[in-house]
């Protein structure tokens, strides 16, 4: 490994080191403490909860259909191919149950996202004419003939669930459609006819307690974050504090905070899988957190005009394709930062490429290494040909700096003309690294965010790509052998690198033999805990890089 290259990697590890910190600082949390009246009741632990609406008689609420008229909890199961969902009539349409059925981990038979912290969902309320927020939050009444189960088998099926409720003497009207082959849900609220009783025209959709955790709390905690787009800018509103090796404080304050002008989309993320409002228009959203680290609790929320019905509920895995569909650029920070959205997604597109020729992502993890070096190896070639011709001038140049050591300005003024003279272009090594930097950081992005490696296996003990490959544990400490694998093969790529070189400077050298231990130590400390489809790419990248680098060496 090159010295450009060394510092390309040590500049990777000193950002995802201290880019937490930094976010710290730029954008530190706002210690709000919420009005004693919006403290949570004890039967909901969501800051979204406020004051219930009465019950109201469900009579001549028989405008479109024969609706039910009982007042109690009834259930509709919609299978699609993706997820088996269970709607309630609580709230007029809440999501009691949403089982996800791909990206299963070895022992697992489904993935749960509701449970009793996020039950309570698809909540709508109104300020009525006396200023007071009222929920619409009663078990609504339905059309009786609904099927209490429907299967949707055709790409283009579709359900849709309505149910109503009388409030003053006006119906009020909500509707769920889902649809087969898509996580997004279309959530249309029809509170028109109660316009004489809203105060400002508006209604807010809420959606208390995010999604519950599927992974270690760890994993998860520097993923966790409320996101919203303005103008296609993507705020992040990051639940909690974390670190690089995960943990964070196990309380998290109570705090909200609010985004005014319209909105493309807001939501919340953890580490695979997310929940997004995407309004017809809206003025207004908020975005709640509190509970723990081991399960924290987010609210979103949407303000809409009442003629501006229709909102697209996006509830599931983060795939890509699933999440490009919604229109509104939220797939750009789903395989990491923003600003490298286009290189991140040439990645992915390419490991998506190569999975359809071979279906295991293990094998795409090293083709995918072959290919990248492959591409950057007229890059890398020149890079170490630079360091190979310094490496020969380099008695001249001690020399000019022994000899002109008190005359800096001539100094350089020789070493300048040695350069010429040789043909050396000092700067030759720094302009491969620069290109390409933004590819191993998108690579490093994309390997630890994507959904397609959860729970997908390559050989031996290497049984899921998303989380380290723990061979044994020896007390509770995991033993987990592709770190040791990758630290190793960067040391002796480091080694490599370095044969044959003398630079003559004693304390030069000291420092050099210093990184070739230094270096890959803390990269295995870093590496440790990361997904074991990330150290399979790093320790391919490295064998084939100490490849490259022998048949560069042997050049005359």
């Amino acid at each position: 490994m090159s010295r450009n290259t060394l510092i390309g990697f040590v500049l990777i590890g000193l950002v995802l080191l201290f880019w937490p910190t930094y976010l710290d600082i730029v954008f530190p949390e706002e210690k709000t403490t919420p009005p004693q009246e919006e403290v949570l009741p004890a039967k909901t632990s969501s800051p979204l909860q406020k004051k219930p609406l009465k019950k109201v008689s469900s009579e001549n609420i028989n405008r479109e259909a024969a609706v039910s008229s009982e007042f109690e909890e009834a259930f509709f199961e919609i299978e699609t191919s993706l997820y088996s969902a269970v709607v309630s009539n609580k709230n007029g349409g809440s999501i009691s149950s949403f089982v996800v059925r791909d990206h299963l981990k070895d022992g697992e038979d489904k993935i749960q996202l509701i449970d009793t912290i996020n039950q309570n969902n698809l909540l709508v309320s109104f300020i009525n004419d006396s200023g007071e927020e009222v929920f619409l939050e009663d078990f609504w009444s339905f059309d009786s003939s609904l099927p209490k189960k429907v299967s949707l088998v055709q790409d283009d099926d579709f359900q849709k669930v309505s149910f109503y409720i009388e409030v003053g003497g006006a119906l009020a009207k909500k509707s769920l459609t889902f649809k087969n082959n898509s996580y997004s849900i279309d959530v249309d609220v029809d509170i028109e006819d109660l316009e004489t009783i809203i105060l400002d025209n508006k209604f807010k959709l809420q959606w208390a307690g995010g999604v519950r955790l599927t992974e270690n709390s760890k994993q998860e905690s520097l993923f966790l974050e409320g996101l919203v787009s303005q103008s296609g800018s993507i705020q992040s509103y990051r639940v909690g504090s974390a670190s690089l090796f995960g943990g964070g404080a196990s309380e998290i304050s109570l705090g909200s905070k609010q985004y005014s002008g319209n909105t493309d989309f807001v939501g919340y993320r953890t580490k695979y899988f997310g929940v997004f409002f995407v309004p017809q228009r809206t003025d207004e959203v908020e975005i709640t957190k509190g509970g723990s680290s081991e399960r924290p609790e987010v609210g979103i929320s949407t303000k809409q005009e009442i003629n501006l019905r229709k909102t697209t509920l996006f509830f599931g895995p983060l795939e890509y394709e699933q999440v490009s569909s919604l229109g509104v650029g939220l797939e750009d920070k789903i395989l990491g930062w923003q600003w490298l959205s286009s290189v991140s997604w040439l990645v992915y597109a390419t490991m998506v490429f190569l999975y359809g020729i071979v279906p295991n992502y293990g094998v795409v993890v090293i083709l995918f290494a072959v290919l990248i070096k492959a591409a950057t190896y007229p890059l890398m070639a020149k890079q170490l040909r630079s360091s190979k011709k310094m490496q020969e001038i380099q008695p001249e140049l001690n020399k000019i700096k022994t000899k002109y050591k008190h005359d800096p300005a001539l100094q350089q003024q020789k070493m300048a003309a040695l350069f010429q003279e040789s043909g050396v272009n000092p700067l030759a090594g720094c302009l491969p690294m620069l290109i390409q930097f933004p590819v191993l950081i998108a690579v490093f992005m994309v390997f630890r965010n994507t959904i397609e490696f959860r729970g997908e296996s390559f050989f031996l003990w290497i049984s899921d790509l998303a989380s380290p490959d723990t061979l044994f544990m020896v007390g509770s400490i995991p033993i987990n052998v592709l770190p040791f694998l990758m630290s190793i093969s960067m040391y002796y790529t480091m080694q490599s690198a370095s044969a044959g070189q003398v630079s003559g400077d004693p304390a030069q050298e000291a420092t050099q033999k210093m990184m070739k231990y230094m270096f890959p130590g803390m990269m295995f400390f870093l590496f440790y805990g990361f997904p074991s489809g990330l150290n399979l790419y790093y320790f391919c990248f490295n064998v084939i890089q100490l490849v490259q680098q022998k048949i560069i060496n042997n050049e005359k």
